[in-house]
């Protein structure tokens, strides 16, 4: 059983926070199409393919994103890290350009969503709050 969740800073600015946890959505699933459904054709309408798992939204707490980034490298999730240099540019090209070749230090992260085998992410963000 696969489990997803998002860890973001829960200081931001609520357009900022919402714009933030649809970018890591976006990434974290966009080529899984194991976890993603299909499109439902209604009556009139065309229902468009959301994650067939839930996505938890988690607050740090009193862990860093960088460390917990760190972390899911080490085992080995799937993660989209989510930086300031992305959400401060509305130019693909521009924030390309802030972070390559960029090491994780080097950026300020105020997301992180995850995939996994269920136990792994719970190992990773199982103690975090809830956004709330």
């Amino acid at each position: 059983m696969h489990k997803s969740a998002i860890v973001i800073k829960p200081d931001l600015p609520l357009g900022l926070l919402t714009n933030s946890v649809a970018c890591i959505a976006s990434g974290l699933f966009a080529d899984d199409h194991d976890l993603v459904g299909d499109e439902i054709a209604g009556a009139n309408i065309t229902f468009i393919p959301i994650t067939k798992i839930p996505i938890l939204i988690l607050k740090p707490g009193s862990h860093s994103l960088t460390d917990l980034c760190l972390r899911a490298q080490k085992l080995n999730l799937k993660y989209v890290a989510f930086t300031h240099e992305a959400q401060s540019t509305t130019s693909y090209e521009e924030y390309a350009k802030r972070v390559c070749g960029k090491d994780i230090n080097s950026v300020t992260l105020v997301g992180l969503g995850v995939v996994g085998e269920e136990k792994i992410v719970n190992s990773l963000v199982g103690n975090l709050p809830m956004l709330r």
